[in-house]
């Protein structure tokens, strides 16, 4: 996954290098942007350990450039700040840990139920957008001139002060003796029975999340150089950043396990997604054009010498 994401920031690096040479700014107006937007924000889960409820919200703002190459074709690059809060609720989870030997040589099987888990991510990041844009033709409509577009590509999240926070509300242990076909769960000094659980917070490393995205909307145009964009986006992760930073539930047979709570390995795999709105104020930038050498008054003074 490191040489992906290192594969993935020298692809962007060139084509940010790339996309930088003004080759077409003798024929097509290139616009300078400012943006901002938000909305939802949510984890989804493949193959969870139960039914996991995940919600919460975003926003960022940028500015970008977009370089055409025709009237209705170019490539947008950019920068932005952001950040999201979401929290997850999982339930409970249950870990089951055979084959363990008590203080009197007795082999059982520790069940552990953790009741009631849920976690919140607070997170900064920055974003790098790499997208390709495509706009209709500008059409009058009453007072408005205006067209549609659509952007779609790739942008990577480079996350950073990454904070969490996690609960857990009964830990609950029991034990199964299978030599003598007998459960227990009441021995409280053997770290079986039911405990209060615990708040835990923590911060993670930085990490890279490349994303998926489309947006489509409306270009309303304000004057000849001015342009509002009026949008709505959709975001797709296509890794997850938490799970080497995962823990499998481990057989807590005390309450004192709990005082160093990290994330728990509850899924197989996790995607970051974003619906949202977008405002964008985007800048013409109309290309110079080359005085026509024989312009009307190069005549008038090439007439009065002869």
């Amino acid at each position: 996954m490191l040489k992906i994401e290192k594969s993935i920031v020298k692809f962007i690096i060139i084509l940010l290098i790339l996309s930088n040479i003004n080759v077409f700014a003798q024929k097509n107006p290139n616009e300078f942007s400012i943006y901002g937007g938000g909305g939802l924000s949510f984890f989804v889960y493949q193959k969870p350990a139960n039914n996991v409820f995940s919600m919460g919200y975003h926003g960022d703002a940028g500015i970008g450039y977009t370089a055409f190459v025709g009237k209705q074709c170019g490539f947008h690059i950019g920068a932005g700040f952001g950040l999201f809060h979401v929290k997850t609720n999982v339930g409970d989870l249950v870990n089951f840990t055979p084959d363990l030997i008590d203080e009197h040589n007795y082999p059982f099987d520790l069940y552990t139920t953790l009741m009631d888990y849920s976690e919140i991510h607070k997170t900064m990041y920055l974003t790098v957008p790499l997208l390709f844009h495509f706009q209709t033709k500008d059409k009058q409509s009453k007072n408005w001139k205006k067209g549609f577009y659509a952007t779609t590509g790739v942008k990577l999240l480079v996350m950073f002060n990454r904070m969490y926070d996690s609960k857990i509300a009964t830990l609950a242990n029991a034990a199964y003796y299978p030599e003598f076909d007998n459960w227990t769960g009441t021995q409280v000094f053997a770290g079986l029975g039911e405990f209060v659980g615990k708040n835990a917070d923590g911060k993670l490393g930085t990490a890279l999340i490349p994303m998926f995205t489309f947006e489509t909307g409306i270009k309303w145009k304000m004057n000849e150089k001015v342009y509002l964009y009026t949008g709505i986006y959709y975001d797709c992760g296509l890794n997850d950043p938490t799970k080497k930073e995962r823990k499998h539930p481990d057989n807590y047979t005390a309450v004192e396990h709990l005082a160093n709570l990290s994330l728990l390995d509850f899924y197989n795999k996790n995607y970051l997604m974003n619906v949202g709105i977008k405002l964008r104020v985007a800048f013409h930038k109309i290309p110079e054009r080359m005085p026509c050498p024989y312009s009307m008054p190069q005549r008038i003074k090439i007439k009065n010498h002869k």
